[in-house]
């Protein structure tokens, strides 16, 4: 019976890791990606060649940095991030994550994608565990993050072993941190003083990934950022791209035109969902028009949470200059304002201090909302024109009647959607 537990804790505490870290190597050079949803990965629309080329370089050849690359939802990071990843030769020394919905199973589902166990297999880790988990315990309980503490110590000795082998680091993507950094910024911190460490050991690289302006404006207030770099932004495609996509999905040179014109501009997500529905419905005119009511729908809903009227001056000097600095902002606005703005997606943050509108179905909502009062102004100071027939005097509001005319055809066609609640009248 002895010489069994000898045997058993000799091979816990010296086979066991090795083979754990044999299961995280195999997974970081097959280049295994995690989605929350297990659906394939989207194949790439466009060639995105720069960004393509950069990406590849922070996770072959990576500093002693972490890295966090933004872009809006829906132009296509994810995309190119899980792209990049499939066509590097192995060993790729990478593993792609989403973070998932419940940030208390991030330890948990990631430990699984990387086929390795949450327990300690040596006496020391049991050691270094139950302190941290003492210290942290002094002022608030926080063993939801024991199996962190357990994850995050693999995943460094993983990481010595492979730069031994390999003379290179590791490379560990986290995309969607944003779900973290709202629901839990306490872990979110922990993650990233975690990044901070790696890159000073040179060892392990963390590739942070984002859509949300919170995540910078956190992690750019802490000391832990001075390891950090921002590589590039993921933007959407150019307009002609966007045009081109449709067009080879079967849409019709005008309708692509006005699709990306007016609503989606060259982001991915939009164009995506333009491309299905027109399989099933082959009228684009048709689609375009409710597309255009669903979306309008949607921001008179976020604009729900925001008190400011839609020809508010800020929304018309940003039809004007598209994008305004932040300072300058500020002057029409209070910054909480912003915030709002940003939080409810109707603008969005730049890492040039700069604003613009979130999205191009954003833009135009907001500028046919400017047109429409710019039309009541005209009607309200349009005087009445007065014509004389023979028979008698007979008064024919030509001008009103005319604008009445055309601004019931204009709702008809759902150009402009604004409930009353939100336009201010004009004076």
């Amino acid at each position: 019976m002895g010489i069994g537990l000898i045997i058993s804790y000799l091979y816990f505490a010296y086979e066991s890791p090795r083979a754990l870290d044999r299961n995280m190597v195999n997974a970081f050079n097959k280049g295994k990606i995690y989605r929350e949803d297990n659906l394939p990965v989207i194949e790439k629309l466009v060639k995105r060649e720069n960004l393509e080329n950069a990406l590849k370089k922070i996770l072959q050849f990576p500093l002693q940095k972490y890295f966090l690359i933004l872009g809006e939802h829906g132009t296509g990071k994810t995309t190119l991030v899980q792209n990049t990843i499939l066509n590097l030769q192995e060993p790729k020394g990478v593993v792609y994550f989403e973070c998932p919905s419940n940030v208390k199973e991030f330890a948990k589902n990631l430990s699984k994608h990387l086929n390795c166990e949450l327990y300690p297999f040596k006496l020391r880790d049991v050691f270094v565990q139950w302190i941290a988990n003492s210290i942290r315990k002094e002022q608030v309980d926080h063993s939801e993050y024991s199996n962190w503490n357990l994850l995050s110590m693999q995943l460094l000795n993983t990481a010595h072993h492979y730069m031994k082998e390999y003379k290179r680091p590791i490379v560990l993507v986290l995309d969607q941190v944003d779900r973290i950094a709202k629901r839990d910024p306490m872990f979110f911190e922990i993650l990233q003083d975690f990044a901070k460490d790696c890159a000073d050991r040179g060892t392990l690289v963390i590739v942070f990934i984002a859509s949300d302006g919170l995540v910078p404006r956190v992690m750019q207030s802490r000391s832990a950022w001075s390891r950090a770099k921002i590589p590039f932004e993921v933007g959407d495609i150019s307009d002609d791209e966007a045009m081109e996509f449709l067009q080879g999905s079967g849409i019709d040179k005008k309708n692509a035109e006005d699709v990306v014109k007016y609503l989606t501009g060259g982001r991915f997500i939009l164009l995506r969902d333009f491309q299905k529905e027109s399989r099933y419905d082959a009228n684009s005119k048709i689609l375009f028009s409710e597309l255009k009511k669903e979306m309008f729908t949607q921001i008179e809903r976020s604009l729900d949470t925001v008190d400011l009227p839609v020809n508010h001056k800020f929304f018309i000097k940003l039809i004007e200059t598209k994008h305004m600095d932040i300072k300058q902002a500020k002057t029409i606005i209070p910054l909480n304002m912003i915030r709002k703005l940003v939080e409810a997606n109707i603008i969005k943050e730049h890492e040039d201090r700069t604003v613009s509108f979130h999205s191009r179905y954003i833009e135009t909502y907001f500028k046919e909302c400017a047109h429409f009062v710019k039309l009541c102004k005209k009607r309200k100071n349009k005087p009445e024109l007065v014509l004389k027939s023979e028979p008698g005097e007979m008064i024919y509001r030509t001008f009103n009647l005319a604008i009445d005319v055309f601004l019931t055809e204009y709702e008809k066609l759902a150009i402009f959607h604004t409930p009353s609640k939100n336009l201010a009248r004009p004076r």
